[in-house]
């Protein structure tokens, strides 16, 4: 039952196979001690494409190419006499940014340091905690994955319930004491999460987004032909409205069952209409194989958070060509992957999906994908693995659209993992 519910909860972590560690999971001490533990984990990349670049003048396509990447991150977590800690997670990674680094000129650069997330936890009362600072949410892959805006949270739990509302910075316009204009862009958000009983879990993610900023550039001046101009402030996009996400996960027999329906208002997304996002999920826990089915749509733009996928298709990997959505129109799709466990060490796992798009205005663009991939992991040891993804990705496009837009993607990852 363990393996079903593992397969029904985690199928679209990338499509990969790699440890939690590894994945970049955090981790909390217990209240009950006091001290510093250290922990992380460091990934290096081999990438290979085959015809990822294309060239519409000529109608061709690029070939081969590759490059190295690599990561490595550290976890502290620090906790004092009474249960208040500390958390933090921080990326060496030479280019400011969390995120897998290119070994080309700019590993040179020695920029250093960046961070991942950086927390407070105080528990108030048995039932009562709040966390304050640059806070992961990892409500699902789906929707409002690994976003780090610097928010205040209020955890209550009681029983089979927990309520979590929380207050969010996402820009802070000014802050000059002479400065009356609230012009700032806050989330005001509430995360309910039930426990219907042993089997299934209910959650919600709600979230209102007030966004009073006024100007997206300030005015300035250029010179033209040698004459100093005016160059006025631009004013700013109102991405205020609402936006939320219901995922339902369980398990009925040896299935394991997850569904999850998401909405997005137009402001939003930044689209004409409110979008509209879901799928579902069954994995069926069998002697040696675990075969799993997925479905889902997107609607009128909306996009899934960019770890929800596979190998080509969503994943937020080095391969994807597409993720699972559509900006400019409708999504379904639906998928077949297999999972299993050759060894306790050697695992593999293999995916098909198609991909259907539509649109008011299809010409040239894409009309469907079907992408065939497969995912290995082999445990070189207690803390190091060994990942490979190979994915072929094969897009149709409607009339207008250059022939070249046609040819198949094929990309492929070599990775060794080290966790400690």
């Amino acid at each position: 039952m363990k393996k079903v519910l593992v397969a029904g909860a985690a199928l679209m972590l990338a499509g990969s196979m790699v440890s939690a560690a590894s994945a970049g999971n955090y981790g909390e001490a217990s209240g009950e001690t006091t001290g510093v533990s250290v922990s992380g984990d460091a990934r290096v990349t081999y990438v290979g494409w085959t015809d990822y670049m294309r060239d519409l003048s000529d109608n061709s396509a690029n070939g081969y190419s590759d490059y190295f990447e690599s990561r490595v991150s550290v976890n502290v977590d620090a906790v004092a006499i009474g249960g208040a800690s500390i958390h933090t997670r921080l990326y060496f990674d030479d280019q400011g940014f969390n995120d897998d680094v290119i070994w080309d000129k700019s590993g040179d650069a020695q920029v250093g340091v960046s961070t991942d997330y950086a927390y407070i936890k105080v528990p108030l009362s048995d039932k009562l905690t709040v966390k304050a600072g640059r806070l992961p949410l990892n409500f699902s892959s789906f929707y409002a994955g690994e976003i780090r805006p610097t928010r205040v949270q209020l955890i209550y739990e009681s029983g089979n319930l927990k309520l979590i509302p929380w207050v969010g910075v996402v820009t802070e316009e000014g802050s000059n004491i002479d400065d009356w204009n609230d012009n700032d862009f806050m989330q005001y958000g509430l995360i309910p999460v039930l426990k219907i009983n042993d089997d299934w879990t209910i959650k919600g993610y709600f979230r209102y987004n007030d966004d009073a900023r006024e100007w997206a550039t300030d005015p300035t001046t250029d010179t033209v032909s040698g004459v100093e101009v005016a160059v006025p402030a631009t004013a700013h996009n109102d991405h205020s409205g609402f936006d939320g996400s219901v995922n339902l996960s369980g398990t009925a027999g040896n299935v394991g069952l997850t569904a999850e329906v998401s909405y997005k208002a137009a402001d939003v997304q930044g689209t004409e209409d409110d979008g509209i996002g879901g799928y579902f999920q069954a994995a069926f826990s069998m002697p040696g194989i675990t075969p799993i089915v997925l479905a889902g749509m997107t609607q009128d733009g909306f996009m899934a958070f960019r770890d929800f996928g596979f190998v080509m298709v969503g994943g937020n990997e080095s391969t994807t060509v597409v993720d699972v959505g559509n900006a400019d129109g409708d999504l379904m799709f639906g998928a077949l992957v297999l999972l299993h466990d050759i060894s306790d060490r050697f695992s593999v796992q293999g995916n098909l999906l198609y991909a259907s798009y539509d649109y008011d205005n299809e010409a040239g663009k894409i009309d469907s994908a079907i992408e065939v991939s497969g995912v290995m992991s082999y445990a070189l040891s207690e803390s190091t693995s060994f990942e490979y993804k190979l994915g072929y990705l094969a897009p149709t496009y409607n009339d207008g659209a250059a022939e070249v837009l046609e040819d198949a993607y094929i990309g492929h990852v070599m990775r060794m993992n080290v966790e400690f």
